[in-house]
């Protein structure tokens, strides 16, 4: 408990340090929502587009981790993350509550990212859906479980490796993800349709819901574990 409240004073600390974040994250939430939108009202039109519709929202989830500071934007030039991990190991603040602050700001920016992507989402591709509040909560949650999983990774590259590195592992993220929308295509599926109207039929008591967000925090909470024990034996000169 006593690392959670020191991670809650690193975080606040964090969120303050640059106030344009919060707006160029809604902007970018509101930009990419929209353009999801856009690509289904195109997939009702052309069903090829389909594949590509699903790798898009497999690619946007996890960024609703993220809050898009001065650091996240310059961390190839700079190796911004490195160098903060320097910082933080200088003080000295230990490893563990360098972490909970990491996930609680990642869990934040989900919750304020969310507002802004799915709200986008609606009124642009959904809106005509027929969406009860909680049937879309649902929805928006069960893509918010993966995109939880998915953040563990990202954070297991952000902290452990420098910011080229980071960098080239996530471009190879790319076309893993293409890959599995086209096989998901191929087995005569719409993983993203699918979602839908499992939210539709069973609203707060999906089971796809509650287990992507148990699967999901599951997930994050192990590869925090793992980068923790490696980010201590990190060489940071």
């Amino acid at each position: 408990m006593n690392a959670w409240n020191q991670a809650w004073w690193l975080t606040r600390y964090e969120l303050n340090k640059d106030k344009f974040q919060w707006l160029w994250t809604a902007v970018f939430m509101l930009y990419t929502g929209g353009m999801g939108g856009v690509m289904l009202l195109g997939q009702r039109q052309e069903d090829f587009f389909s594949p590509f519709g699903d790798a898009y929202f497999m690619l946007m989830c996890p960024f609703q981790g993220y809050l898009f500071s001065r650091r996240s934007f310059r961390y190839i030039q700079e190796d911004s993350y490195t160098q903060m991990l320097t910082y933080y190991r200088r003080i000295p603040i230990p490893e563990p509550t360098v972490m909970w602050s990491r996930i609680q700001q990642s869990l934040m920016a989900f919750v304020y990212n969310g507002i802004f992507f799915y709200g986008s989402l609606y009124f642009v591709g959904l809106r005509t859906e027929g969406f009860r509040w909680d049937q879309y909560l649902a929805f928006a949650l069960t893509c918010t479980g993966y995109g939880i999983l998915v953040t563990g990774l990202y954070i297991y590259g952000e902290f452990l490796h420098s910011g080229k590195k980071y960098l080239l592992l996530s471009m190879l993220f790319i076309p893993v993800v293409v890959i599995i929308s086209i096989l998901i295509r191929m087995a005569d599926s719409n993983g993203f349709q699918f979602l839908m109207e499992t939210s539709r039929t069973w609203g707060m008591l999906s089971p796809m819901m509650w287990a992507s967000l148990l699967v999901g925090l599951a997930g994050l909470w192990l590869f925090s574990r793992l980068t923790m024990k490696k980010l201590a034996k990190r060489d940071l000169s």
